[in-house]
């Protein structure tokens, strides 16, 4: 009975933990970061600080949708394919377009495939986080990162369309020389798009 009671108290201490980081970053008006904290907080507590959890995000979610939107509108260039496409509803094509909340995936002025992000919107996964996209069993996590100055949409597909989970295995992680280390990290393993 002393162990259960234990685990309890080191759950709740993490939980805490979580919320006080969540707190921070919405104070920081990092809201996204606040959005992925209080996600993972509402599916381990259910008790008042997983109900408070719920709360920040009916109001984040919305808002953090926004920035998000607004961060990726506009055209994108392909400029490298890590990733396979296959079982997937979406294929990696030569540009995306953000516009009027739609995505276009688009090859020789073509329009491949699009995603209405009205009937799609942008939301938290479990598996993802924050901003990802489900399309019916596959689900997609979007990211802006920024590399040397350049701005870069990054796109990963986390699970197929039958619903598999893709892993994507990152050694960069345990080089043991720092020098290497940060050198690696630089280095892009994702497929991405930048900016037009």
């Amino acid at each position: 009975m002393l162990s259960i009671s234990i685990r309890a108290q080191n759950s709740l201490e993490i939980i805490k933990g979580y919320e006080e980081k969540a707190i921070n970053y919405e104070n920081e008006e990092r809201l996204i970061e606040a959005l992925n904290y209080y996600s993972v907080i509402s599916r381990q507590d259910t008790l008042d600080i997983g109900k408070r959890a719920i709360k920040k995000i009916e109001l984040l979610l919305p808002k953090c949708r926004e920035l998000f939107y607004n961060e990726i509108k506009g055209n994108w260039k392909l400029k490298k394919k890590f990733d396979l496409d296959y079982y997937s509803n979406i294929k990696y094509t030569d540009f995306i377009k953000v516009e009027n909340n739609r995505i276009f995936f688009i090859n020789s002025k073509k329009i491949v495939s699009e995603i209405d992000l009205e009937s799609n919107p942008f939301s938290y996964n479990a598996i993802a986080g924050f901003p990802s996209i489900k399309l019916e069993k596959e689900i997609w996590y979007f990211s802006i990162r920024v590399v040397n100055g350049q701005k870069r949409l990054r796109l990963r597909k986390k699970t197929d369309k039958n619903g598999n989970l893709i892993a994507t295995l990152d050694h960069r992680g345990v080089i043991i020389n720092e020098r290497k280390t940060k050198k690696a990290l630089k280095k892009e393993i994702n497929t991405y798009y930048i900016k037009r």
